[in-house]
C-alpha cells in the first residue's frame, strides 16, 4: 500500500489484495515468474498438488487505476506457452478456476484471474464490467469511468508473443440455478430471452448435465447470426458437439463493459465464455474439452500437428 490507513482498514484491504482507496492511478505492473506456492491465492493453493506436476509460471500482476488497486494472478505453462489463454473475472467462482487449472495443464497457454477476496465485486465494482477505453464508451454502460489501463493490462495476455497467431478470446465463467424470471437465482441461461439474444440448444449426446438451462457458451458479435456466416458455421459445430450456445449482437445500446461486448465491438477476434453452474466442476470441464476439440485446439499429448486455430 502506498499510504497510511488505520489498521482495521489495511487489514481488510490486504484480505483482498488491494483497497478501492488507494489513489494511484494509470499503471500497471508484473512480477518475474515465481513458484505456484508463493500466491496469495486459495484459488491457486487449492490445486497445488495438479500444478506441481508441471512446468507452471506464477506472476502478480497489479493495476492501479481510477481509485481502484487490482491484483491478477497469472498462472502460465512455460513449455507450452502458444496454447490457449483463458480469463476468469469472478472470485466467487470456484469450478471455474478448477476448469481453468484444466485447461492449463491439458493444452497448455495461461489463465488470469482477478482476485476480489472471495467475492463476485471488488468494492461494488464488477470486474467484468470494468472493460472500457474511453469515457465516451464507459458511458454507454452506465460507468463513471473508463478502466483503459484495466482494460489493456488483461487483453495484452491474449496478444503475447508467446502465443502464436491471433487465437481465441476465452473466459470462464459459474452462475446460479436458472434464472431469476423462472425462480431460480441466476442471470444467465438458455431459457432466458432479452433483446439482441438468440439461443440454440446442444444436441442430445447422453450427458445430460450439457442440457442444463445453466451450462452453455457464450458468444458476441456486432452482426447478427443471419448476417455472420462463419459465426453460424461455428455454432452449429458447437451444437453438434452437444454444446448449447447464447449469442448476444452487441449494440451502443446494450454495450455493457464486460470482456465479451469489448471483444466484439472492437472486433478483436472470436470470443467465448464457457458458463456453467455453480458447482458443475466436472461438467465445465467436459465443455472445455469439447469446445477445444471444435477449434481444432489438441492436448499437449496430441500435438503431432500445429493447431490450425491457434498458428494461423
Amino acid at each position: 500500500m502506498r499510504r497510511i490507513l488505520g489498521s482495521a482498514v489495511l487489514a481488510g484491504c490486504l484480505a483482498v489484495a488491494g483497497c478501492a482507496g488507494d489513489r494511484l492511478a494509470g499503471r500497471s505492473t508484473i512480477t518475474a515468474c515465481m513458484d505456484p506456492r508463493e500466491a496469495h491465492s486459495a484459488d491457486i493453493h487449492r490445486n497445488l498438488a495438479a500444478l506441481r506436476r508441471a512446468p507452471i509460471c506464477y506472476r502478480r500482476q497489479e493495476v492501479h487505476e481510477g481509485g481502484y488497486h487490482w491484483v491478477f494472478h497469472v498462472l502460465e505453462h512455460t513449455k507450452a506457452p502458444n496454447g490457449p489463454f483463458w480469463v476468469l473475472p469472478h472470485d466467487s467462482e470456484n469450478a471455474a478456476f478448477d476448469a481453468g487449472v484444466h485447461a492449463l495443464l491439458t493444452y497448455g497457454g495461461g489463465l488470469l484471474a482477478v482476485d476480489a477476496g472471495g467475492h463476485r465485486a471488488f468494492f461494488g465494482q464488477d470486474p467484468n464490467r470494468n472493460f472500457s477505453s474511453s469515457r465516451a464508451e464507459s458511458r454507454l454502460c452506465g460507468s463513471p469511468r473508463p478502466a483503459p489501463v484495466y482494460t489493456q493490462a488483461i487483453l495484452a495476455h491474449y496478444r503475447d508473443g508467446k502465443r502464436k497467431g491471433r487465437g481465441p478470446y476465452l473466459a470462464l465463467h459459474n452462475n446460479g440455478d436458472g434464472h431469476n424470471g423462472n425462480g431460480g437465482d441466476g442471470n444467465i441461461s438458455l431459457y432466458r430471452n432479452g433483446p439482441n439474444l438468440t439461443h440454440w440448444p446442444g444436441a442430445a449426446t447422453g450427458n445430460r448435465a450439457l442440457q442444463d438451462e445453466d451450462n452453455l457458451i457464450f458468444m458476441a458479435g456486432t452482426r447478427p447470426v443471419s448476417a455472420d456466416p462463419a459465426a453460424r458455421r461455428r455454432i452449429t459445430a458447437l451444437n453438434r458437439a452437444g454444446l448449447s450456445v447464447i449469442y448476444k449482437q452487441v449494440t451502443p445500446g446494450n454495450f455493457d463493459c464486460s470482456l465479451s461486448d469489448y471483444v466484439a465491438r472492437h472486433q478483436l477476434g472470436e470470443y467465448y465464455n464457457i458458463e456453467a453452474q455453480h458447482g458443475a466442476r466436472d461438467t465445465q470441464i467436459e465443455m472445455l474439452d469439447r469446445l477445444m476439440a471444435v477449434l481444432g485446439i489438441r492436448p499437449l499429448r496430441d500435438r503431432s500437428n500445429a493447431n490450425p486455430f491457434l498458428d494461423r
